[in-house]
């Protein structure tokens, strides 16, 4: 990748249920505090910033350039270039691949990458795949029909989405910049049980399996990434979490699963960088449903269009919670995995970490990270 290109620091909002306590502010306000709050608690100059790239789904009316409107909005310095992506689910990755590739070739030595949705301004329709004018929650039913995903197993991953994520809330508590008299996220609950999200109604087919338990949230929040070029960081004395080793992108027909991208991304990525999944000692894997995790697994594992992984170690998957609990601001998720998973890295002094997550469109992002 030519220089090699360093995870310093992430933070983010709380994530909050949308229609909630974020109602009020909108992607602009959620952005640039997320940007100030990781410039604060970092101690970083903005005047050793070199670019932005930020990503909303869901458009503020009037703010075509969003990333613009942050340098502006959060007061920092006129000189700092900024550009604003979509991308779906991906979309927080888009812009952190962005600042990388920048950094890599040289053409920059620093940047913030990140993205923010507000969701309590979404319109419905924006739920609902375009191509199919199907709703992501009856893509994934038609899923769980065709590779026989069990009730039982989508509530499983449910709850050790909660579980982890309560036990991690410590931890993640130094990832958020708290707003609106909000230090947490709101998504995790203490008293989840096996029973209680086996009581919920199926939420997309009557007959189906797919539940608000086992499902992620409608969520409000952004999230922003520090990367610098590895020289930058030493020269600023700087101890980088993490470095971005290999990302892969790509993309089937909606027909074959519309989250069902990441079976054939993770493979690839695995691949190019020389790596096998027994490697790999922390796996996130973005939760917009349980029953997607299961099927994306499944495919790493049998060999769904690619060759097969191996087994996945599920002790190693998403150990701070995931999606499910912690929330899903679309673009917000990208730059809150990278966050947690470069931590919990160097928490653990882990050598590599692999990133997963699909988006609409049938589309897919991947990123390992090492130490």
């Amino acid at each position: 990748m030519g220089n090699r290109v360093a995870v310093v620091a992430g933070g983010r909002t709380p994530f909050v249920k949308s229609g909630k306590v974020f109602k009020g502010l909108g992607p602009l306000k959620l952005a640039a505090h997320a940007v100030t709050g990781l410039l604060e608690r970092h101690d970083i100059d903005a005047a050793a910033i070199d670019a932005i790239a930020f990503g909303a789904v869901v458009p503020e009316p009037g703010k075509p350039n969003l990333a613009r409107e942050i340098v502006l909005e959060a007061g920092l310095p006129r000189a700092i270039e900024a550009q604003t992506m979509s991308s779906y689910c991906i979309t927080g990755l888009r812009t952190i691949t962005a600042i990388t590739e920048g950094i890599a070739s040289g053409r920059i030595e620093a940047g913030i990458a990140g993205g923010v949705d507000s969701l309590s301004h979404a319109d419905p329709a924006t739920f609902r795949e375009p191509s199919t004018g199907l709703s992501m929650g009856e893509h994934m039913e038609i899923t769980c029909k065709q590779w026989d995903v069990s009730r039982e197993r989508q509530d499983e991953v449910a709850l050790a989405s909660h579980r982890n994520a309560v036990a991690a809330r410590e931890r993640l508590a130094g990832q958020i910049f708290p707003l609106g008299g909000v230090e947490h996220d709101t998504g995790p609950r203490t008293g989840t049980s096996k029973e209680a999200l086996a009581n919920l109604k199926p939420a997309f087919d009557p007959e189906g399996t797919v539940t608000a338990g086992n499902a992620s949230p409608v969520t409000d929040g952004a999230s922003a990434v520090l990367l610098m070029s590895e020289d930058r960081a030493a020269s600023e004395g700087r101890e980088p979490l993490a470095f971005v080793r290999a990302m892969q992108y790509g993309a089937i027909d909606p027909g074959e699963g519309l989250l069902m991208a990441p079976g054939i991304v993770v493979p690839r990525l695995l691949e190019r960088s020389g790596l096998r999944l027994a490697q790999i000692d922390l796996i996130e894997i973005h939760e917009a449903f349980a029953a997607q995790v299961l099927t994306n697994v499944m495919a790493w594992e049998q060999g769904w269009q690619a060759a097969p992984t191996g087994a996945v170690d599920w002790s190693r998957v998403n150990v701070s919670g995931g999606s499910i609990a912690v929330g899903h601001p679309w673009s917000a998720t990208g730059g809150r995995i990278v966050t947690t998973l470069a931590c919990e890295m160097a928490r653990r002094n882990a050598q590599f970490g692999i990133i997963s997550i699909c988006a609409a469109g049938a589309m897919a992002g991947a990123l390992i990270l090492e130490r």
